[in-house]
């Protein structure tokens, strides 16, 4: 990885502070061009209102706020993100953005500020016959382009149809049609999903065997480390000043913070 995951966590549950002399294009304009997809819900999606929401929404903007810079938000899909960085396009990717080391070799992460697991969504009538993910080995199965799930149901479900998708709420729709029996996503966003559900028709069973620790980052241009070490520090400054508490509590209920300090 790009750097020792525990030093990284130890950096951002200390909550100390970074100096850094900032001369990137976004700090010359104090404006930050923040990359995200728009379907990835509780993270970065398009609410009812047709604007973009979500917690890294919230958190992205109280960053900028107290680093003091302008943070417009460009929607993309998925897989556009990366080399939209790389083209320069946008400064920073936040969208429920897994670090991991072959993404690594294309971006620098931040420190991490969310520990994920991984679930699947299926039909509660099915939940005895589908209690582990093994059981799903031939069947079909529905995930998001380039997104963690279609990494694992490739590697571990070799045998079964894996359906790919742009968005998490086109596997609920497949899902719900009956043209898939499990959709496999990042625990959080299937949390989301069952939340706002109100069929009552869906549960989720977690993914445990053959899971790495999923941490969440906020990626910049490789070698950019000017803008990485202010976006760290501000990540410190919004830990310490109970901002990112507040957000946490908004949208999951807990300080997601607490399970970094368990690690």
């Amino acid at each position: 990885m790009i750097k020792s995951l525990k030093s990284a966590l130890i950096g951002l549950l200390g909550f100390g502070f970074l100096s850094a002399s900032f001369t990137s294009d976004a700090a010359d304009n104090k404006v930050l061009n923040v990359g995200c997809e728009g379907a990835f819900a509780p993270f970065t999606y398009i609410g009812d209102d047709g604007n973009i929401t979500g917690f890294d929404i919230d958190l992205i903007k109280e960053i900028g706020k107290d680093l003091g810079y302008e943070v417009k938000i460009t929607v993309m899909p998925f897989d556009g993100l990366i080399p939209s960085l790389k083209l320069g396009n946008i400064d920073l990717i936040i969208s429920g953005f897994t670090i991991s080391e072959e993404r690594a070799k294309q971006v620098d992460f931040s420190d991490p500020y969310y520990l994920c697991g991984m679930s699947y969504v299926i039909e509660k009538s099915n939940a005895k016959e589908y209690d582990s993910y093994e059981k799903l080995q031939g069947k079909t199965v529905c995930t998001q382009l380039a997104a963690t799930g279609t990494n694992f149901a490739q590697k571990f479900l070799d045998k079964s149809e894996v359906k790919i998708f742009n968005t998490p709420p086109e596997t609920y729709i497949e899902l719900g049609n009956g043209s898939c029996v499990a959709a496999i996503h990042d625990k959080p966003v299937n949390d989301f999903f069952l939340a706002k559900d109100r069929s009552g028709r869906f549960t989720s069973i977690q993914i445990k065997q053959h899971i790495d620790k999923e941490y969440y980052g906020i990626a910049v241009r490789k070698g950019n480390k000017k803008l990485l070490d202010e976006i760290n520090r501000g990540l410190k400054e919004v830990a310490a000043n109970g901002t990112f508490e507040k957000v946490s509590m908004h949208w999951f209920g807990n300080n997601i913070l607490d399970t970094l300090k368990e690690e």
